[in-house]
């Protein structure tokens, strides 16, 4: 009987090309049904046949695996049709095969796609994080664009302490120069509370004077940013005005004082902390404010209005009124830093801070939103009080400026620069 092997072998590569178990290739089964062969036709489907399944079971039986055998049809004795039905019941089973396992990948897709978009969604709430294959400086990645210091430095002792970081003592390795260093911490991608500060420092960059502290630069870790500033030895005007002071030398203070505050406001900047605190005495006699944590630049610049600001913060016993009450809704602006100009000039003649009577916050914040003011000392002079009159007006709108303060004759005085 003739035998066609074209058909057979193109059928064959055919039905078995897809599957995974077969690697026999397609020149192994033309020579072994190649017409050219010397081995009966029957045997050639025999080791065809015992070669697939052999590689089947290797492929995806286990050893103890219980196989149902398929029972060869009764009537059909002859060998070259047994081993045909072998070879077609072979490929059928590997069919079957193949079917059952596209449910499960099916299945292995599905749960991959869901931990993709699990994975995602953890890193957006920041609740994990992510191996950088190239390792980035954590400020390049913030992007803060801040002045960063370029020298070398080391650490001293802690000087203070306050509520947006603690201070010490820092040196540059390479001119010695001595230096105040903030460190303030916070929580790992934290960006809102770095951008907030970050946005303050913008603020004073482009600004040197010499009755502001002077700031040098930063240095942006994972945890902490270090704040580098100019170093005042002599400590703060709260600490010398408990010493006492004579009125000329308050008199020369207050001018130093309300220069810096003419300063910032002219840059369109609202300092909203001053206090004996902040202002720093150096071993040259200059005073210079500093300590620019609650600052805040406004957007119109052009002369002091009551509703620039909408926020609370400062210190409360050097809090103008509007800032406690904020009535109406109108916030205020450049001239509560005139009204802490005021109490600070108290607290030079008193040797205390405004209120000192009151131990609580919320005390002092009722008597000046209900219209009260500090009393002003009798032992101040007549054109001391007048200041203070100018400076504690209780209408914002009424306030004098600091550019008006300046031509005030209790100021009229020459510094050692002049």
């Amino acid at each position: 009987m003739a035998f066609n092997t074209v058909f057979p072998v193109r059928w064959l590569g055919a039905r078995l090309a897809g599957f995974d178990f077969m690697t026999m290739d397609y020149g192994y089964i033309c020579g072994a049904l190649g017409t050219g062969s010397s081995v009966p036709e029957n045997d050639r489907l025999a080791s065809i046949a015992a070669e697939l399944q052999f590689r089947s079971l290797s492929r995806h039986s286990s050893p103890t695996e219980e196989r149902e055998e398929p029972a060869y049809p009764k009537g059909d004795s002859s060998g070259s049709s047994r081993r045909s039905w072998e070879l077609r019941t072979l490929i059928n089973q590997t069919k079957d095969t193949a079917s059952k396992q596209a449910p499960i990948e099916a299945v292995q897709k599905s749960v991959q796609l869901f931990e993709e978009r699990r994975y995602r969604e953890m890193r957006r709430k920041n609740i994990i994080g992510q191996v950088c294959d190239t390792p980035k400086s954590y400020d390049n990645v913030m992007h803060v664009g801040l002045r960063k210091v370029t020298f070398k430095w080391q650490r001293g002792n802690k000087i203070g302490e306050g509520q947006y970081g603690k201070v010490y003592t820092c040196i540059s390795v390479d001119t010695g120069e001595l230096m105040a260093m903030k460190e303030i911490r916070f929580q790992p991608n934290d960006h809102k509370t770095i951008k907030e500060t970050a946005d303050e420092l913008k603020i004073f960059e482009g600004i040197k004077h010499p009755n502001l502290v002077r700031y040098f630069g930063v240095e942006l870790h994972r945890e902490e940013m270090y704040i580098f500033m100019e170093y005042c030895d002599e400590g703060t005007l709260e600490e010398v005005s408990k010493l006492g002071l004579q009125e000329h030398v308050i008199r020369l203070y207050s001018k130093q004082i309300t220069v810096a505050i003419n300063v910032l406001h002219e840059h369109g900047i609202v300092h909203r902390d001053i206090k004996g605190a902040n202002i720093f005495l150096t071993s040259s006699g200059l005073i210079k404010l500093g300590d620019f944590g609650c600052s805040v630049k406004l957007k119109n610049n052009t002369q002091t209005m009551p509703g620039e600001v909408n926020s609370t913060l400062g210190t409360a016993a050097y809090m103008a009124p509007e800032v406690i009450t904020r009535a109406k809704g109108e916030g205020h602006g450049r001239a509560a830093d005139i009204w802490s100009l005021g109490c600070v000039v108290i607290e030079m003649v008193t040797g205390k801070r405004p209120w000192h009577e009151y131990e609580h916050n919320f005390q002092i914040m009722y008597k000046v939103g209900m219209g009260h003011k500090p009393p002003i000392p009798d032992k101040v002079s007549p054109e001391g009080k007048d200041f203070l009159c100018h400076c504690l007006e209780s209408d914002p709108k009424m306030r004098w400026t600091a550019s008006q303060l300046l031509d005030h004759p209790f100021v009229k005085v020459c510094t050692d620069e002049e």
